[in-house]
């Protein structure tokens, strides 16, 4: 199994954060990272557990490799797995590696139920109308599965190409090429069915804060 260099990850996150507008985030990841050094693991896993549940994927990452490494929390392949999924779906480059380390050493079924708990999270920030999911689900079915499922992969590249999000049409396009054409029709319709289902929640939530701000004018 190969070892990790957690210092260098540090490293390369301080870089991007000193060059950025600082966020709440930035300062609690910021917070961890120095944790982390001063050997606090307990405490930097705290903090990177509740930056992993709202979506960050580099703490996703973090926690992951506090997780393998059983550093401030005991030792879960299986509950690392399950965020180094979710941070390589989020691009994080050195995810890919971890994630591979983790599959060698966990049962095949437990692989499964954690490939099962990352679909029910990602389609839970769908139903949230999160539109940064869309491509992260489009590479759940090209990345993260056993065999690539080209089908729901082109469904949710079809959404996010829909509604504009950056580079989803080229992959699109490019996963369009691996299907037959009446497998083509029939996923573009199952797509069509989720564009409608999102949109009708991002008309919902526009129409709840048009309301909510006409209440403040008249109050």
């Amino acid at each position: 199994m190969r070892h990790f260099g957690f210092c260098s990850l540090l490293t390369i996150f301080f870089f991007s954060i000193s060059f950025a507008q600082v966020t709440d985030s930035d300062r609690l990841f910021k917070v961890a990272t120095d944790y982390v050094k001063e050997k606090k693991y307990t405490e930097a896993v705290s903090i990177f557990e509740e930056l992993a549940r709202n979506n960050e994927h580099d703490a996703q990452y973090n926690l992951a490799f506090l997780i393998s490494s059983g550093k401030g929390i005991t030792k879960n392949y299986s509950e690392a797995l399950f965020w180094a999924f979710l941070s390589q779906l989020g691009k994080i480059e050195k995810a890919e590696e971890l994630t591979e380390d983790l599959i060698d050493v966990v049962p095949e079924k437990v692989l499964k139920d954690v490939r099962e708990k990352v679909l029910e999270h990602l389609l839970s920030r769908f139903e949230s109308g999160d539109i940064g999911v869309l491509t992260e689900l489009g590479d759940f079915y090209l990345l993260v599965l056993e065999e690539q499922d080209f089908e729901n992969a082109y469904l949710w590249y079809n959404v996010a190409s829909a509604l504009g999000v950056q580079n989803s049409a080229e992959i699109r396009d490019k996963v369009e090429k691996e299907l037959e054409p009446d497998t083509i029709v029939k996923m573009q319709d199952a797509s069509r069915k989720r564009y409608k289902e999102f949109t009708s929640k991002e008309s919902t939530e526009e129409k709840k804060g048009i309301k909510k701000t006409e209440k403040n004018y008249e109050s």
